[in-house]
């Protein structure tokens, strides 16, 4: 009788011992998916349009110049992709391009962006595509792209300018 309840009592031991050593990367994945803010999905063209602000002046103007033809300037745009461009002084430069949403009707939005007009000589490929979010109560969609490692949260986020 005492050797089962011991065999008994060193399969529930090995079981939490497992199930605690399991949370922390279930957490990490959940953590890392609610990283930024809340995915907007079924977003289109129109709900897009407008002039965006990010970090250290950056700006993005989303237009549409009639017909099928959307296009985009980009000011102090980051000239890398990575968890750099985050940091106060990372390159930057101006330009140019088109730009279209690239995510299936039902998925979360992204947006691409296809420069044409860039400066020459800047590190790397620039920032380029981004994700659309819901803004905070009745404010409009942004633009976001999650950067790095996943299990660490550094988002370079774009609000939208009112007016």
């Amino acid at each position: 009788m005492n050797r089962v309840r011991r065999t008994a009592r060193r399969r529930l031991f090995a079981a939490t011992a497992l199930a605690a050593c399991s949370l922390p990367l279930t957490t990490g994945c959940t953590e890392a998916a609610r990283c930024g803010p809340p995915a907007l999905d079924e977003v289109s063209q129109m709900d897009l349009y407008g002039t965006y602000a990010g970090p250290h002046g950056s700006r993005l103007t989303l237009t549409n110049t009639g017909g099928t033809t959307v296009t985009f300037t980009a000011r102090d745009w980051p000239a890398g992709n990575g968890v750099g461009i985050l940091a106060e002084g990372a390159p930057s430069f101006d330009g140019t391009g088109t730009w279209s949403v690239v995510s299936a009707p039902g998925e979360p939005g992204r947006v691409r962006l296809s420069f044409e007009n860039r400066e020459t000589g800047r590190p790397g490929p620039p920032l380029q595509q981004l994700e659309v979010g819901k803004g905070e109560g009745d404010a409009p969609p942004m633009l976001f792209a999650r950067l790095g490692d996943p299990d660490v949260c550094r988002v370079y986020e774009l609000e939208r300018e009112r007016g």
